[in-house]
């Protein structure tokens, strides 16, 4: 009997609400966005009939600021240094892959083997566009992969 008194009080509670008035203040966090007013939270007991949607244009600018895109400046040397070490770790992965029993894969390993050979893909796609530096990365995913994946068959 106390329970049940208990959870009728306490399903009170949560179907009455607060009965005060919140204010919640969204601060500006970006200085060229119109300011926000504060969002008044009515409890759930007042219905209001919705605001009118009104559309505020956007301000018109003559020239957009032209967009600053970040890149990573190598060396030709460091190019080519990345380029054979990118390959090294794709023929690494490629051939630890070629030691793997598919057969013997259960389903969480056939996911993993499935992700290795999508990061050599991706891999082999990036050094042909001449991106090294993720040549690199994805290609030592891959190598660190099929090296975990070997492993856990042993």
């Amino acid at each position: 009997m106390r329970l049940l008194c208990s959870a009728i009080l306490l399903l009170t509670v949560i179907l009455a609400g607060c009965a005060e008035k919140k204010t919640a203040v969204i601060p500006d966090t970006h200085p060229g966005l119109p300011k926000r007013r504060p969002v008044r939270k009515e409890p759930s007991s007042v219905r209001k009939e919705p605001a009118p949607v009104t559309k505020e244009s956007p301000p018109v600018t003559k020239e957009s600021p032209p967009s600053t895109v970040l890149s990573l400046e190598v060396s030709q040397e460091e190019k080519d240094r990345l380029k054979q070490e990118a390959m090294s770790r794709i023929d690494g992965a490629e051939r630890i892959v070629k030691q793997i029993d598919q057969n013997r894969l259960v389903e969480d390993q056939r996911g993993t083997f499935l992700t290795l050979q999508s990061f050599l893909s991706k891999a082999r796609e990036a050094l042909s566009l001449e991106d090294f530096l993720r040549a690199f990365n994805l290609a030592d995913k891959a190598q660190i992969l099929a090296q975990e994946l070997l492993n856990s068959l042993r």
